[in-house]
């Protein structure tokens, strides 16, 4: 029975958990109240929604004329349905993990930090002209959630991938880094063979998901997550280095 009981018992808390996180739960509940009236509306590619795309989707043309809302705007619209799910199961399972440990505070501090340094990178890497892309999607801030889970745990295992989160960090910023400096469209010395390899192997696609914006909402991530973990300065790690300086004073003067 034993067996049995304690994973029941791991769901029901991990159920328990993302009820009482009231962030996480009202920011998925946007994103797919938003997504279904995309769709009943005839979909991203139709009237009016298309118009709604850009306006509030992110492209290096909108936010250089002045639409600044864009920098967060972008992330409550997706492509399709499983983009969205992705997105809300991710914002779901770590979010309230985030949420239950550190609280509201530093939840929305991240999600909020990785939208705004995700749209910043992008708009940095994003390809102009004919093949500009428009950005949208909760990515950007689902990273950062999960390189700040696994700054703060960097020991703790990360299932089903059985790799500490420390690994599981830096080789998620790493890949996506590489993937970033790799798409042949910005001819990048050195990496856009790399890129060119990938496409002529049928992994074009690749190219088409918004590396730049993970890689940017990772980089918040993790930043804040050091910052969190940084030394102190306590009363009590000052008198220590206090009292080291006087017995080094005393043994120059002996």
């Amino acid at each position: 029975m034993m067996p049995t009981r304690v994973p029941l018992n791991n769901a029901v808390g991990n159920l328990r958990q993302i009820w009482h996180s009231p962030a996480s739960l009202i920011f998925t509940a946007v994103i797919l109240v938003i997504q279904l009236w995309v769709t009943l509306v005839g979909g991203f590619n139709q009237q009016p929604a298309w118009s709604w795309f850009g306006t509030f989707g992110l492209t290096r043309e909108g936010f250089l004329s002045g639409k600044v809302w864009q920098l967060i705007t972008y992330a409550f619209l997706h492509g399709d349905w499983i983009h969205t799910g992705l997105n809300a199961l991710f914002v779901l399972l770590i979010g309230s993990r985030i949420e239950h440990i550190s609280g509201r505070g530093l939840f929305l501090k991240t999600i909020i930090g990785g939208l705004v340094g995700g749209a910043l990178l992008h708009l940095v890497f994003a390809v102009s002209g004919e093949g500009a892309t428009l950005l949208v999607g909760l990515s950007g801030g689902g990273m950062a959630l999960l390189l700040l889970l696994t700054t703060l745990s960097p020991e703790s295992r990360m299932m089903p991938l059985p790799v500490s989160g420390k690994n599981l960090g830096i080789g998620i910023l790493a890949a996506e880094l590489i993937l970033m400096l790799a798409n042949p469209a910005l001819g990048i010395s050195g990496f856009s063979n790399l890129g060119k390899i990938l496409v002529q192997h049928g992994m074009g696609s690749l190219f088409q998901i918004g590396h730049a914006c993970h890689f940017g909402g990772g980089l918040v991530g993790w930043i804040m997550g050091r910052w969190i973990l940084r030394p102190r300065i306590t009363k009590k790690r000052l008198r220590r280095e206090r009292e080291r300086q006087e017995a080094r004073e005393i043994k120059r003067d002996v």
